[in-house]
């Protein structure tokens, strides 16, 4: 993919990057000013809660400002009613806790891919207005003037290329990557150096005054399952709204569903050595590895979009080698290790085995075309009859996320030779009241991927495998694996949909 050249980089006498970044350097405040009404400011996953705050707190000098989030994991005061200065938008995910804001019809959704998410920027579109203002997280500079984005990159390069004004926080605390994930200090406008993340017992203690005693208790056993507590410190502002249920899968410590287990049992006999493997957010797909579906493998290769939890210990295991990829050979590539445990950071912290590109790199056709025996493992909260899946919303249109990147991949993964795209779900929902087999899609609900695009489902009862199949032979498919108290309606359902 071409890269994009910034307009913002100044000659430098001498390589004297230092002199830029000293002129540069400022406080979250004093950057924050830069944002003007009507602009549209981005922040990507992860992002500077002191860039956040000092924003926020302009709200009675601006108006009309656009902030463009990605699976917030701090509100600094515009997610609540009543912050009538910002119009928050979602891109790509919208997250557990921000998820609210979607519910309650506050925010708007953003229906970007991955791949072409800057198109419209690139191809100079005028009906598409290129973000005024891009705050991101970066690293201290090297000794070239090179800063990286750590393990969590998404679109953070992307932005810093194409938005008119670039404020990066700096955070010595972020793992050492590699891969094409670097950007130079005359490439950005204003820095902040960040204060060091801390979070007491006493910070906890004082959250939880606020809570019911029985969601105090188990909150409690999530500090105890914490080796260092600051990995909280993200979560602060929100951990009174937040279950401790949410707060575990976010840090990637939830224990699996048994139903996963049977799960990963059925996907492993898909799974062949040589295969490159894509593993998407969420459940049950990020369980996967730490659940032997590859252990048994040899010579996979890693290309995704973001990291689940094992999935560096199966690179140091020599299990993920990457050896027979037609591309990126030898090395497991992703847009951001988001979605790894701490085990796992250790392990890809300044290790050139794992790569980070921009993810209109790592998402595109062109690049996924290249892949022979790719297969794409996502999840679905329904599929029906007919082979249609949807992985975004309940009970018709509530938007519970967004696309991610599964569109990319499942397409990809369906178009490569020897490929498979794998979608996983559990057979029910709210402890077995509904079924997620269903005849047809409720009304209003989004179709993720089109039914021409189906290829295997899972849930704990086995394989749908519908490619080739018509919608007849699909829906006996899909009823096959099912769950049992609900296999009788839906045969009934089919008849009524599909024969005379």
């Amino acid at each position: 993919m071409a890269k994009q050249v910034s307009s913002r980089t100044e000659s430098m006498p001498g390589g004297d990057w230092q002199q830029i970044y000293e002129r540069r350097l400022t406080t979250a405040e004093e950057a924050a000013r830069v944002v003007k009404s009507g602009d549209t400011v981005v922040f990507s996953i992860l992002a500077s809660r002191a860039l956040q705050s000092a924003l926020f707190a302009r709200g009675d000098q601006l108006s009309d400002v656009t902030v463009r989030l990605i699976a917030p994991t701090f509100d600094p005061g515009w997610l609540r009613p009543g912050s009538d200065a910002f119009n928050i938008e979602f891109e790509l995910f919208i997250g557990d806790f921000a998820r609210f804001v979607s519910d309650e019809r506050r925010a708007a959704y953003l229906p970007n891919l991955f791949s072409l998410g800057m198109k419209a920027y690139d191809n100079g579109r005028p009906d598409v207005k290129v973000p005024d203002v891009a705050m991101v997280v970066v690293s201290p500079p090297n000794k070239r003037g090179y800063c990286h984005f750590g393990a969590h990159l998404w679109f953070q390069r992307s932005y810093v290329r194409r938005g008119h004004t670039v404020i990066a926080e700096v955070d010595p605390s972020l793992i050492k990557v590699y891969g094409d994930c670097y950007i130079h200090v005359s490439e950005i406008d204003r820095f902040v150096e960040a204060e060091p993340a801390n979070f007491t017992r006493e910070q906890f203690d004082e959250i939880m005054k606020g809570v019911e005693a029985d969601r105090r208790q188990a909150w409690e056993g999530v500090w105890q399952a914490l080796p260092d507590p600051t990995r909280l410190a993200p979560l602060a502002s929100v951990m009174a709204a937040l279950s401790p249920e949410e707060a575990l899968r976010f840090l990637g410590l939830m224990p699996p569903p048994e139903y996963a287990r049977t799960v990963a049992v059925y996907l492993s006999e898909l799974i062949r050595d040589g295969d490159t493997v894509q593993i998407g957010v969420g459940e049950p797909s990020r369980f996967m590895p730490g659940l032997g579906v590859f252990d048994e493998r040899r010579d996979l290769g890693l290309h995704t979009e973001l990291g689940s939890p094992g999935l560096a210990r199966l690179v140091q295991r020599g299990i993920i080698t990457g050896r027979r990829k037609a591309i990126d050979r030898n090395r497991a590539v992703a847009t951001a290790w988001t979605g790894c445990d701490e085990q796992d950071l250790k392990i890809i912290d300044d290790n050139p085995a794992f790569e980070l590109y921009d993810p209109e790199y790592v998402l595109h056709p062109r690049t996924l075309m290249q892949l022979d025996n790719f297969v794409a493992i996502n999840n679905a909260l329904s599929v029906d009859l007919f082979g249609q899946i949807n992985a975004e919303t309940v009970f018709g249109g509530r938007l519970i996320n967004g696309t991610g990147g599964q569109p990319e991949m499942h397409i990809a993964a369906c178009n490569s030779v020897g490929g498979r795209a794998v979608t996983l779900l559990p057979s029910t929902a709210l402890e077995g009241a509904v079924s997620r087999i269903v005849p047809q899609l409720e009304q209003g609900s989004f179709v993720t991927i089109p039914r021409f695009y189906a290829d295997m489902v899972i849930t704990e009862y086995g394989v749908a495998r519908l490619w080739g199949k018509n919608h007849r032979q699909r829906a006996e498919e899909l009823i096959a694996v099912a769950h049992p108290d609900y296999r009788a309606e839906l045969r009934r359902e089919s008849e009524r949909l599909l024969w005379p």
